[in-house]
This record gives structure tokens, sequence and C-alpha cells, in this order.
């Protein structure tokens, strides 16, 4: 299958490397201002990958189909489009692809972070309508890049929520993703897949409850996300909110306890018993700083729109805002303003009822 993978950092080489193993032509492209892995993997042939594959094929030198900074090249008779970029930097490709997408392509925010939703307001915007838009709840792979043109893939995802918007397209959309990636699994809409993200709240409150250890020696080699048994008490309770505003928007939901048993295969009767059995997240490192994604990308574009959602349904979120105003505060930064809103995604005034209708048909009733 043809496949464009937008994005050269560690998610987009991991997908990038492992699909061509997998035996798919894949065009890597990033754009110009994010190109600069692209010239090491040319100049290396390739990606080197070690670890483990989707497709249990061995790991090894792929080399792709194409690597360039050209992204209308790379998007130009692809059957699937995977943008595999932080939420944060997602804005300086959607041009390229309101612009460069073909009629009947498939779009799949790698994860999501509500960007089916971003996505499909510019389009409506543009006055398109004839793209198949996706998103899948977390990126498939635990990864990390060991050097220039050298990546790990430490562990695949089993099975992975997917939903397009409208959710009616979905199981059309599988039909043809399956092929790629056979752990992809039908979601009921894309407010499951982006409000379920397990990372919006581990990476949140594990980097901010270790704030002062990271930034007196970050980054630094830990394990397991140097969750403590009380660290895990308060990831539960945000957790507990979420799953109540996913159960308002009528979203067949897991904790994210079932979450870690799910998609890693592991037992445990709380959150930090869970997360110490994950053997993808036994050596890690800690982020360099609070300025580090897991906030500035897992707040506004995470937390936040959640947030956002919960208040529409009367729902009250005294952890989840309590963890934004920690960070604005630890950051210097506003994310109750920057970050998405109900109101950013143009659907402010809508209820709950409406707000499921239309991520289920496209429109709110």
């Amino acid at each position: 299958m043809k496949v464009a993978v937008l994005g050269a950092g560690n998610g987009g080489q991991a997908m990038a490397a492992d699909l061509t193993l997998g035996g798919h032509e894949v065009r890597l492209a990033a754009v110009p201002g994010h190109a600069s892995n692209l010239r090491v993997i040319n100049a290396f042939g390739g990606i080197y990958v070690e670890g483990v594959t989707s497709s249990g094929k061995p790991p090894g030198l792929a080399k792709m189909a194409m690597v360039t900074d050209d992204v209308p090249k790379a998007i130009k008779g692809a059957e699937v489009v995977m943008v595999v970029i932080p939420a944060f930097a997602q804005e300086s490709y959607f041009p390229y692809l309101v612009e460069h997408t073909e009629p009947g392509q498939i779009v799949v925010f790698n994860p999501g972070k509500f960007g089916a939703l971003t996505f499909a307001k510019i389009l409506k915007e543009a006055g398109r309508d004839d793209l198949i838009v996706g998103e899948t709840a977390s990126l498939i792979y635990a990864t990390k890049m060991k050097g220039q043109g050298h990546i790990n893939i430490k562990a695949v995802k089993s099975e992975l929520p997917f939903a397009t918007l409208p959710s009616r397209k979905t199981a059309g959309a599988l039909w043809t993703l399956t092929d790629l990636f056979p752990q992809f699994s039908p979601a009921y809409n894309v407010f499951q897949t982006s409000v379920n993200d397990p990372a919006i709240i581990v990476h949140t409150v594990s980097t901010l409850l270790n704030a002062s250890r990271i930034e007196q020696m970050g980054p630094y080699r830990n394990a397991h996300y140097d969750i403590t048994p009380s660290v895990g008490r308060v990831i539960e309770a945000l957790d507990a909110e979420r799953v109540a505003i996913a159960k308002a928007l009528c979203v067949e939901t897991y904790s994210l306890l079932e979450t870690a048993q799910i998609m890693y295969k592991v037992k445990g009767s709380n959150v930090y018993e869970a997360e110490m059995q994950i053997a993808a997240h036994n050596i890690q490192m800690s982020p360099n700083g609070l300025k580090h994604r897991y906030i500035t990308e897992e707040l506004p574009y995470g937390l936040v729109p959640v947030s956002s959602i919960a208040k529409a349904a009367g729902i009250p979120t005294p952890g989840i805002d309590a963890v934004i105003n920690i960070g604005a505060m630890a950051n210097g930064e506003d994310y109750w303003t920057t970050g998405l809103t109900l109101e950013k995604l143009g659907l402010s005034g809508l209820g709950i009822r409406e707000l499921v209708h239309y991520v289920t048909y496209g429109t709110p009733s």
C-alpha cells in the first residue's frame, strides 16, 4: 500500500520504518522547518530499527521509497496519509493537507488529541468534504530514537482504538487501515479516541509531581514515569473525572487501568501496580524541563478541551482543572486561553446530544 507519513520525529520515523519493513511503499515527509532529521536519514540510506515491529517482520534497516521535505509530492497518490506530529505542530501541516490531499484519501492523526475535530473545521471552512478523516487514541508504538537514523521500537500496542469523523465512516476506513495495522479497532467516535488518550493524564501528573527532581537533574534515567503509589492515586482521581465525561458523551470507555490491561496485557489492582508491569516503560528518560511536550502538548491539547467538554456537560472536574492551573503557573502560560476549547472547534453552544450527533453523523442535529 502507498502510505505518506508526515512527521520525522520519534513516532514518524518509527511508523515509516515499521511500515516499510512490513512491505508497504512509504513516503516519509516533513515540512522544511521540521526536516533536519530527513537529511540524516537520506545520508544513512534509511532508518535502522531495533526492537519489535507491528507486522512481526524482523527489525533492521528500512529503506523508504521516498524521504523528502516536499510534502505535496509525498501526499500525491498515497492511499493513506498518516500525520504523526505533536498537536502543537499540526497547524504547520494543515495547509498542505487542505490544498494537496486528493478525494478519497484517508487522513489519520496519530494520536488524535482532537486533531480530527480541528482539521474537520478547517476543511469545512475550505469547502471540502471529500476526505476520510480519523484519529487513533494514542501512538501505536512505545518508541525512542537512539541516535541519528536509529529508532528503537520497544513495544507495539496489541489493540488501539480508531474512529473517523463522522463515525459512520469508521468501518469503511478500517477495511483499508487494518492492512497496515491489524491492531486498529473501532472506537465509538472521535470523542472516545481523544478523551480516552491515557497520556493526557499520565504525562502531566507524573511530570508536575516530579518537577523539582526534573529541574534539578533532568533529563535523567528513570523507570515507569517515576510513579509512586501516591502519584498513582492522583492519576486515578483525574482518570475518574475523565471517565465520567466519556460516559456523558455516550461513549463506551475504559479506565486508565483497563486501558493498560488491554494495550499492554498487564495485571494489577490499581494504576501503580499495572504501570510497574509495563516493560516498555521500564527504562526511560525524564523530560528535560517543564516546557516539554508532556506539558506543552498534553495540557492545552488534551486536558483543556476535556475540561471544556465537561463544562458543557455540567460535570465538575476539580482535579483536571487543578493540574491545568498548576502547569500554567509553573510555565507562566495561560493554557486556558491558548488551549483547545469547544468554541475553537466550532462547537460552542452545543449540548451533549448535539455533540454526539455531530461526531456520529457530521451535523449537530
